[in-house]
């Protein structure tokens, strides 16, 4: 055999080694475009379904699909070293919630609900007189002109302000930014919570992901509840089905058929029995009054291997709290960690506190009744879409009723 043929014999052969390589390449790169099509296709229903810019569907639907440690742990990265929120300055708008400054706390409720008062449902029976309404909240600095005064919304419940809002730095050192705190009476309010058709996780009848239509009418106000289940370290019952459950010790949201509405320690404090929904999101922030975030790198305020990203983060964050007289406080900011958080639960007066969800396309929340299907931020810094807890939801979210007309 010549030694040309032998070096041709020694080409195909190489040739056809090469060939199963080339093979698996082109069958892995085609494997890879599809799972890059299919992510692609689900990141762009995301958006137009649930109205999230790119960047949120993208880390939405990844968690989707079991990568949110990878979404924590660049989360991390970006909060904690690219987008630091700036130090110092002064807020570019007034503190009140209408845009207004006012610089004593007015619009503290007038009269008395009437004895009689027509109910708008009869599991919540009607409106009871107001509650009073706390005391100016405290700034962390120097007061600016109408900082921390409570401003009425146009949420009436039998002629007496049922919501109103106050607008304070979140702590001393991002002078700039204003958290705004929410004041909602129980007394002329319902509560509820509401599943949305994804989460929380689980083999259960979703719903719809909105408010009810016959209790639509009434519906006042909708905002955010916890994480995903398997983030947040905790359970839920929905509609008195067990969906995940509930573990001792994790703070807890419970709703009731009345309307009513609590915050416990699972298993720890004393619960009214009969709820019909429970969430649950890590432990309770606020206990007796004081903050129980004393080590913000404990893996219970966020931890990249549950899928959620430090506590120390300045981030968008909200959390609920109950004042010693029942009334209910809702705090958000774009720059919270877990421990400015409590501490601005703590000084809208919560004895009890936990958070509910984070991140800027989720933790959100909107008026809506007088202020209609579009509805309005209830942090006007908040510049996502309004509409989302009048539509239909993907992710569940806590209802707000008015337990009598606007007039009575």
């Amino acid at each position: 055999m010549s030694e040309k043929t032998e070096n041709a014999k020694r080409i195909r052969g190489r040739r056809k080694r090469r060939r199963p390589i080339r093979n698996t390449f082109l069958a892995l790169a085609a494997v890879f475009l599809v799972i890059c099509g299919v992510f692609t296709f689900a990141v762009v229903d995301r958006m137009k379904t649930q109205q999230l810019d790119f960047v949120s569907a993208a880390a939405d639907v990844a968690r989707d699909n079991n990568l949110g440690p990878l979404v924590a742990a660049a989360e991390n990265f970006y909060y904690g070293t690219l987008h630091t929120p700036k130090v110092g300055g002064t807020p570019k708008a007034p503190a009140g919630f209408d845009g207004t400054v006012r610089t004593s706390t007015d619009g503290r409720p007038v009269g008395k609900v009437s004895a009689q008062p027509l109910a708008n449902n009869k599991d919540w029976g009607p409106a009871q007189t107001p509650s009073a309404l706390p005391d100016r909240v405290t700034s962390p600095t120097k007061y600016l002109p109408g900082e921390g005064v409570w401003v009425p919304t146009k949420i009436v419940v039998n002629g007496v302000t049922a919501v109103y809002v106050a607008r304070v730095r979140p702590d001393s050192l991002h002078t700039s930014i204003y958290a705004t705190i929410a004041w909602f009476d129980p007394k002329l309010l319902a509560f509820g919570q509401v599943a949305g058709t994804k989460l929380p996780e689980g083999n259960f009848n979703h719903g719809t992901g909105r408010v009810a239509a016959e209790v639509r009418p009434f519906y006042v106000a909708g905002f955010a509840d916890g994480y995903r289940m398997k983030d947040s370290q905790g359970g839920a019952v929905i509609n008195g089905v067990v969906v995940k459950k509930l573990s001792r010790g994790k703070a807890t949201l419970l709703t009731y058929p009345d309307g009513s509405i609590n915050i416990v320690r699972w298993n720890i404090d004393k619960a009214k029995p009969g709820f019909l929904t429970a969430r649950q999101n890590l432990d309770v922030l606020v206990l007796d009054g004081k903050s129980q975030v004393f080590n913000e790198d404990q893996a219970k305020w966020g931890q990249v291997w549950y899928g959620t990203g430090s506590g120390k983060n300045y981030i968008w964050r909200t959390a609920i709290g109950l004042r010693p007289d029942g009334s209910v406080v809702y705090v958000q900011s774009q720059a919270l960690t877990a421990k400015t958080l409590a501490d601005l639960l703590v000084r809208a007066g919560a004895v009890i506190g936990m958070s509910l969800d984070m991140n800027e396309a989720f933790a959100n929340g909107d008026f809506y009744g007088p202020y209609g299907q579009n509805g309005k931020a209830i942090n006007p810094d908040n510049k996502n879409p309004t509409s989302r807890f009048f539509k239909t939801s993907k992710r569940d979210f806590v209802s707000v009723f008015a337990k009598s007309p606007a007039n009575g």
